[in-house]
């Protein structure tokens, strides 16, 4: 019996239906780009789903994750407690130091580095964070609470207050979990549950921090790079698919025919042989490499484009990391210099210190509740990861002078205020070291002979050419 087609396409078993050109990204599969120009065009209408959509990049997009980690990683929270509106005239040594040793204990146990870092590493992801402090003798920690029930609601001292959702709790049972003012005034709520649903924590207890203080309402700080981010996931997705095509190839197996008989479909071989034939030549084919038996001749036929496409992820990614206003080159290195990194950096240090500024009119607002007879106030240093050695030596410059400056220099060596008097006490006074530690040699007290020399620039004050001639050892003489 003649071969139908029907029968032939039963043979097309490893063809270019193999590669899976309809798989859609990672982003794709939840959000549409319309439903994110949606959000965009009304975020204060749009104000959680932006959230939830931020949330959502921050887990399956690692260029997002890595944006947001760098500016919550950027401030190191070095700080300095310094008294304020002193008669220094009028003054109890012994109160006073008492009083100060207190306030430095309280910061230490807040571990403010760490806590504050939570605290930026969800504000730039939702551009608000609300917490309630959980204070012990020896701990302390911030809690996080749903923003979907939190909404600004005072200004008390330059730092926001925000009032609670009480419908949050579904029973009694989860309520207990929480600190005693939530259910004191849970139980207001169940009186009245119209008029007491939204009701204003205690600012002594709460933290409300916001990056974008000029907006009214929250929206996802880096929410410009949402569409670029769509583009890079479809462009990986696009890439892999032309990577597949570009390494595929289809063999064709001819079937032979009587020509010489005169009659149509007169195939020298049945059905079945074909078919066996054709199942055993698949078996040791790979997936890269399709297999079609027709009347045709063999050859070979590579899906290989004649002309590469330019990259268009990489594209993607210069247009994403532009969108958000920072250089790519903390991420991947793309043909630039130390110098054009470190400028870029200051701009990016710039974002991060608001931030900080907010924080230290936070802590400030909270030690008014705590200092008694005297007063005093947290001084973060303007220190970020980036710029320490340069902030270091400008104080090390600034002590040589006599200035008051030795509490900021051991902050910028990862010394807390308290840490600092604790370890000058135990080196000083308990084990006596800067009798018995002969000091290091260094360049002062060595010959020429020895090594001695100017020392080594910081690259911060190098040119270009001197970045170029430090890179390639170009001073370096046989």
């Amino acid at each position: 019996m003649p071969i139908t087609f029907e029968q032939l396409s039963k043979l097309i078993i490893n063809d270019l239906n193999s590669i899976n050109l309809t798989n859609k990204s990672s982003i794709l599969t939840k959000y549409t780009k319309e439903q994110i120009i949606g959000f965009l065009e009304n975020p204060i209408k749009a104000e959680k789903q932006l959230r939830q959509l931020s949330q959502y990049l921050f887990t399956v997009s690692p260029n997002y994750k890595r944006l947001i980690q760098y500016f919550a990683g950027i401030l190191r929270f070095d700080y300095i407690v310094e008294p304020y509106d002193l008669d220094t005239e009028k003054i109890d040594i012994k109160s006073f130091k008492k009083q100060y040793l207190n306030t430095l204990k309280i910061l230490e146990i807040m571990n403010i580095p760490h806590e504050f870092t939570k605290v930026l590493r969800h504000a730039f992801r939702d551009d608000i964070f609300y917490g309630y402090e959980h204070m012990a003798d020896n701990s302390y920690f911030i809690q996080r609470l749903d923003p979907n029930y939190c909404k600004i609601s005072s200004i008390e001292d330059g730092v926001y207050n925000y009032a609670f959702d009480f419908t949050y709790f579904k029973n009694d049972e989860e309520v207990e979990k929480y600190p005693l003012e939530f259910i004191q005034k849970y139980k207001k709520y169940k009186s009245n549950k119209s008029e007491y649903r939204w009701q204003e924590l205690d600012s002594k207890n709460t933290i409300c921090f916001k990056v974008n203080e000029e907006l009214d309402y929250p929206i996802p700080p880096f929410s410009g790079v949402f569409e670029s981010l769509f583009d890079i996931d479809e462009n990986k997705r696009m890439r892999k698919v032309k990577n597949k095509i570009d390494n595929y190839m289809i063999l064709t197996q001819k079937i032979p025919i009587a020509e010489s008989s005169g009659e149509a479909n007169k195939f020298l071989i049945d059905l079945d042989t074909a078919t066996a034939f054709h199942n055993k030549a698949t078996q040791s084919l790979p997936d890269e490499v399709g297999l079609v038996t027709s009347p045709m001749s063999i050859e070979a036929i590579k899906l290989e484009r004649k002309t590469k496409d330019s990259d268009n992820v990489a594209e993607a990614e210069r247009n994403y990391y532009n969108a958000a206003g920072v250089s790519q080159l903390l991420f991947n290195a793309d043909k630039a210099t130390s110098s054009g990194l470190a400028k870029s950096i200051i701009t990016d240090e710039q974002i991060a210190f608001t931030c900080l500024q907010q924080f230290e009119r936070w802590i400030n607002r909270k030690l008014k509740n705590i200092n008694k007879r005297f007063k005093f106030r947290v001084k973060f240093l303007k220190t970020t990861n980036f710029n320490i050695d340069t902030v270091r030596d400008g104080l090390l410059k600034s002590a040589q002078y006599g200035l008051p400056v030795k509490s900021a220099l051991a902050a910028t060596l990862d010394l807390t205020p308290s840490s600092f008097i604790n370890m000058t006490f135990l080196e000083n006074s308990v084990l006596d070291l800067p009798n018995i530690l002969i000091p290091l040699s260094s360049s002062h007290t060595l010959t020429n002979k020895e090594g001695a020399g100017a020392p080594k620039k910081n690259e911060d004050d190098l040119t270009e050419s001197g970045i170029i001639t430090r890179e390639t050892d170009g001073n370096i003489r046989d």
